[in-house]
């Protein structure tokens, strides 16, 4: 539970953070600025360079923008909690606050390891992360899609079924019927995804990259601290995130018991959840406190 001092320092840590996004995205569009001006009276063998370097200095200072968004969306869901007396009920979630600026109902972000193995997860909502835990037990679903195709999925009412045979309407039950996902990180080699669920503009692909990059970069310690000393290194992105230890400890410990390995221990576990209709998390600390054997 989050008491007046944790609000009021967290609300300021926010509010740091927009402003340092929004001096960030001003020193960056000075940037590309001059190069756009260069770009009409340098010759045209420096042309290409400078457009070059306008364009990329022009995304990067979209993103800030749309990071400084988040953080003031933030700031005004901690201010709107403290004046309606939320001093002792939990903080709101900074991904609350993506999923809002993102014009959707909820969202996630989902990192992965070798093997494809979900490594962290952070979520809006419970909705959002019921989904997330589907997607994590049934091994389908739209941020696996999007990391192995490396490029944006989106499925809608009906495609949500006819894509994820299994995945598709475990999420309708959960009043989901639309679904968008882009990698987060580098083209070539995403390390993740963000998910939007229920977004009210379906294929704003462009927005969602631009939000991809936005929170690829939170991702990333700040070393560069603009605010006040509260605003550490770890953003509010880690701060909320699930690395789902107790899943790879129960899986690491399957895998010793029955001579296999971590992956297929992860599948036998995952395979457990659905079986009996209950979180692969409930599996795993079953298996973690020595109260279930799947050998």
């Amino acid at each position: 539970m989050a008491g007046s001092a944790e609000v009021v320092r967290a609300l300021r840590n926010a509010l740091a953070r927009a402003d340092a996004e929004l001096r960030r995205a001003e020193r960056t569009a000075e940037i590309a600025e001059r190069h756009e001006q260069q770009l009409l009276t340098d010759p045209p063998p420096l042309q290409e360079f400078h457009l070059r370097m306008a364009t990329t200095h022009r995304q990067v200072e979209r993103q800030h923008r749309a990071a400084a968004a988040m953080h003031a969306t933030h700031a005004n869901r901690l201010r709107a909690s403290a004046e309606a007396g939320g001093q002792h009920h939990p903080l709101p979630r900074f991904m609350a606050s993506v999923a809002e600026v993102a014009n959707a109902d909820g969202a996630a972000v989902t990192l992965f390891g070798p093997g494809m193995v979900e490594t962290l997860t952070v979520v809006s909502d419970r909705a959002t992360k019921a989904a997330q835990d589907l997607e994590f037990a049934l091994g389908e679903g739209p941020a696996r899609d999007t990391v192995a195709g490396r490029r944006p999925v989106l499925a809608v009412g009906i495609r949500l079924r006819r894509r994820w045979p299994n995945y598709g309407p475990a999420v309708e039950r959960l009043g989901i019927h639309s679904i968008a996902a882009v990698p987060v990180g580098p083209a070539r080699e995403p390390l993740g995804a963000l998910t939007l669920f229920g977004p009210h503009h379906h294929e704003d692909f462009e927005n969602l990259r631009l939000l991809g990059g936005t929170v690829a970069a939170m991702l990333v310690p700040d070393e560069e601290s603009d605010g006040p000393e509260e605003c550490l290194s770890q953003g509010p992105l880690l701060a909320e995130a699930d690395h789902r230890a107790v899943v790879h400890q129960a899986a690491g410990m399957l895998s010793v018991q029955i001579s296999c390995t971590v992956s297929d221990a992860l599948a036998l576990i995952r395979a457990r959840a659905f079986a009996d209709d209950i979180s692969i998390e409930s599996i795993a600390a079953d298996i973690v406190g020595h109260r279930l054997r799947l050998a």
